[in-house]
């Protein structure tokens, strides 16, 4: 039973909420192994072909990793802390399926790594998006020295990271690191429709294409595209591939997707 984290299944559509209002969803270490226990309760169930991400209250996301508890800890402790933070940040990034975040208010700190790792952002007009770290006198710790520099570019990770300033949503959109603004009201709705668009899609398709991406980042071009060459022919030998090919051909809508 998770205290601060709300799991909910609708249809083939997971929508994971950060529930702590009162502290503006900040992370504590709790939160952060329960926020990773409902992400692989998602990535288990083969039925899930889509994450929504998203927070109670209204007035953050999260405002990152809890402070509160932070300040209280020795170099070894805030080590194990970070790799706590890191493998929540991982089990976004490197999903069995597409997450969606769905942000509204402040996103700092590791609310920020979140959204980086997600897959597609979704942010209200009334978003905040940073990195403060720089002002309590640390490094940013769950990845996004790492993740930031491959969307925005190095020189504005840079100054991002060492000013600490934050984006607000029409900014962030501009550089990448949301991919739609909406009206708070019309948030969830919009990340639903889009999640419903995804899982729409043929599953093993969307999942390797997602592999594929994601191994851009890590490895050579030659090994990169070696790897789409494999994840593209695997494709062809399921059932999803036989009824998409040929439902597009028949100029009909396609059946149900089986994942075989």
């Amino acid at each position: 039973m998770m205290e601060f984290i709300l799991y909910e299944k609708k249809e083939n559509i997971a929508v994971i909420t950060i529930n702590r209002p009162r502290a503006l969803n900040a992370l504590n270490s709790q939160m952060l192994d329960e926020l990773t226990e409902a992400l692989a309760l998602a990535e288990k169930d083969q039925q899930i072909r889509c994450v929504i991400l998203t927070s109670a209250g209204g007035r953050a996301f999260t405002a990152g990793g809890d402070v509160k508890e932070e300040v209280k800890l020795q170099p070894e402790e805030a080590a194990r802390f970070a790799e706590r933070g890191k493998r929540c940040t991982l089990s976004v990034l490197n999903h069995r399926v597409p997450v969606i975040c769905a942000v509204q208010g402040y996103a700092l700190g590791g609310g920020m790594e979140l959204i980086l790792a997600g897959d597609i952002t979704v942010a209200a007009d009334d978003a905040k998006i940073g990195i403060p770290t720089i002002r309590l006198g640390s490094v940013p710790g769950w990845g996004s020295t790492v993740l930031l520099p491959r969307i925005v570019g190095v020189s504005r990770a840079k100054e991002l990271l060492y000013s600490g300033r934050s984006l607000d949503a029409e900014e962030a959109l501009k550089l990448g690191v949301v991919e739609f603004v909406k009206k708070p009201e019309e948030l969830m709705e919009f990340a639903m429709d889009l999640a419903k668009t995804i899982a729409d899609m043929p599953p093993v398709a969307v999942e390797s294409m997602k592999k594929s991406i994601n191994s851009s980042f890590e490895s050579g071009m030659d090994e990169c595209l070696k790897k789409e060459t494999d994840l593209f022919s695997l494709c062809f030998g399921t059932v999803d591939h036989l009824e998409a090919t040929t439902a597009f051909l028949e100029k009909r809508p396609h059946g149900t997707y089986l994942r075989k």
